[in-house]
């Protein structure tokens, strides 16, 4: 009776089992990493302060506060962070916690709701998949191809930031726009995806963008059979783009006024843009021919761009020379393609390389679809081609380059596979081996083997990364009564986190003045340190020889603070808490004796 069941549903039926027996060992594989997540380990510094800030929403903060009130910077630990992420963590943690405990209540959390992500986001590629016409075997390789892409360390147990919400928001928005059905739900679906995108991360508005014009797109071609999906896009767009604007941090007002998280100018422009699409469907039956409907289109889209123009330049102009230097020029996700290249040659070509397989086969695509059926591979190439030039110019584009890289490969691989079942020839064997060869990910991760090269920063080969994060140096420090740290900026998170005390750096751009003070100290000269740490409100210093951060100021700066440390110099007015004077790879806290 269930086999039937099932068959009817189609669930099994057609080898459909295959879709859910990959996926499930994708998720298993993944899910192995919970063990990390209870043992206190936490990926990145991001998913620290998600952490830190679902904690002060539980503790009674604000809904539309998520400033860091131990985060000690002239700017007063400014951030600019979506509460929507916030909201399942805390369920999960408010529900679990009185049987858990607090901690192993975040950590369940911190170890679920990624992989519910990740569900969600392999069920809406097949989807995406069956859409642009890619069969069952396309659709596995596609599965495969996910889980062997840059974009599954997003996914990973612990990785609570927001990168994997906005990938599954994105993909939702792209099935929905591919629809076939061409539903006022579609447009619905996209417009909601869109505004929950754009609430969450503001680095998803190229593939907004992508979005609108793949509806744009559409409508310029199919005209009236378009229309009414086209009304219900653009009257949906402004209903769900003001309820994340009204409802989600930080809320209406001053605070709205800004480029790097989703502001006045973008509502404004999706509100423009909205009304105009949603009165072109509904009163645009005049316009008879592709090229009227392309003029009025492109009117529009110029009209939401020329509402947010001063969003449109550089977002680090203001940044200081010394923050550039000490900080912003090698934060990883920051960097283009050519100073990636200059810095980890090796990664280039194992990301940038299998975004360019995405869009040669993207290009196969489009040539090969059906004349009456290109609109969708249409619509790929232009998210293809938008998330390859965001990755060109920050790194940090890879999250969304290798989706889209991935549909594209899988599409090949599996239209190839296809041709196979029908020739059943031996060059065809051939062909497909290197077909699956050429746009897999790994084989692109195994060519970059031969052009990694060492970091200029590493003293040794010892894991300094680790060591100085790992959780259990700040348990004894998590003890203490509160107090004011001065820390590296890659360790203030983890005790801002780990423990009751305060810090005066993190690693976000609205807070440069706090690094700007804090860098300066380190890379300052070692007379003047104790000055400038008292004239801060330290009243600690800790220290962890051999991280990269702290190495790279000594090498910028031979004569500083830095050095000093780095070469085990501890000046006497920083007493060790401890007693302790070893500082290779180890957690050191110091006191600062008073002059």
């Amino acid at each position: 009776m269930t086999d039937s069941y099932f068959s009817r549903r189609g669930i099994f039926a057609n080898g459909q089992w295959s879709l859910f027996l990959v996926a499930g060992l994708i998720l298993l594989m993944l899910a192995m990493g919970a063990v990390d997540v209870f043992e206190g380990t936490v990926p990145d510094n991001d998913d620290l302060l998600r952490l830190q800030q679902v904690r002060d929403l539980i503790a009674g903060q604000a809904w539309f506060n998520v400033d860091q009130a131990r985060m000690l910077t002239p700017e007063g630990g400014e951030m600019h962070w979506s509460r929507l992420p916030d909201i399942f963590l805390a369920s999960i943690i408010y529900v679990t916690q009185p049987l858990l405990g607090q901690t192993h209540a975040e950590m369940l959390a911190m170890s679920v709701w990624p992989l519910v992500l990740l569900t969600w986001t392999l069920a809406m590629l097949v989807t995406v998949l069956r859409r642009l016409g890619v069969g069952l075997a396309g659709q596995v390789v596609g599965l495969i191809f996910f889980a062997l892409s840059g974009a599954i360390y997003n996914f990973w147990p612990g990785r609570i930031d927001h990168h994997n919400l906005t990938v599954a928001l994105t993909l939702t928005g792209f099935a929905a726009a591919i629809s076939a059905n061409l539903s006022l739900r579609s447009g619905a679906i996209a417009a909601a995806c869109i505004a929950a995108m754009l609430s969450v991360a503001i680095e998803t508005l190229p593939y907004a963008a992508a979005l609108i014009l793949t509806f744009g797109l559409f409508w310029i071609v199919r005209g009236h059979n378009e229309a009414p999906r086209l009304a219900a896009f653009g009257f949906a767009l402004i209903v769900f783009s003001s309820i994340f604007y009204l409802a989600d941090a930080p809320g209406w007002g001053a605070r709205r006024m800004v480029c790097d998280a989703y502001g006045n100018s973008h509502w404004a422009g999706m509100l423009g843009g909205g009304a105009l699409l949603g009165a072109i469907g509904m009163f645009g039956g005049n316009l008879d021919g592709w090229g009227r409907r392309l003029i009025a289109g492109g009117v529009t889209l110029g009209l939401v761009a020329w509402v947010n123009p001063a969003c449109l330049g550089d977002p680090y102009t203001d940044v200081s020379d010394q923050v550039r230097l000490a900080w912003l020029s090698v934060v990883g996700e920051a960097r283009n393609l050519g100073r990636l290249l200059a810095d980890e040659p090796s990664r280039a070509v194992w990301q940038v390389g299998f975004v360019f397989s995405g869009l040669v086969a993207t290009a196969i695509m489009v040539l090969k679809a059906p004349s009456g059926n290109r609109l969708p591979s249409l619509a790929l190439a232009l998210m293809m081609v938008l998330s390859a030039l965001a990755t060109v110019w920050q790194i940090r584009g890879v999250t969304f380059s290798h989706v889209f890289a991935v549909i594209a490969a899988a599409w090949f691989v599996g239209a190839y596979i296809e041709y196979w079942l029908k020739t059943r020839g031996s060059l065809t064997v051939f062909g497909l081996f290197a077909g699956i060869i050429a746009f897999s990910p790994m084989m692109w991760a195994q060519l970059a083997e031969s052009f990694r090269k060492p970091s200029p920063y590493a003293v040794s080969d010892k894991p300094y990364k680790s060591l100085c994060l790992d959780p259990q140096s700040y348990a004894d420090m998590a003890d203490m009564p509160p107090m004011k740290v001065l820390t590296p900026i890659d360790l203030g998170m983890s005790v801002l986190v780990r423990t009751p005390h305060s810090v005066f750096a993190g690693p976000y751009h609205r807070n440069v003045k706090g690094i700007e003070q804090v860098t300066g100290i380190f890379m300052g000269p070692p007379e003047a340190a104790r000055a400038d740490i008292a004239k801060l409100g330290a009243t600690h210093v800790l220290y962890c020889e051999g991280l990269h951060e702290t190495t790279r100021y000594g090498m910028l700066r031979p004569d500083s603070f830095a050095t000093q440390l780095n070469n085990t110099d501890i000046p006497d007015w920083l007493e060790p808490v401890d007693g302790k004077t070893e500082t290779d790879g180890i957690i050191r806290l110091y006191r600062v004796q008073a002059e």
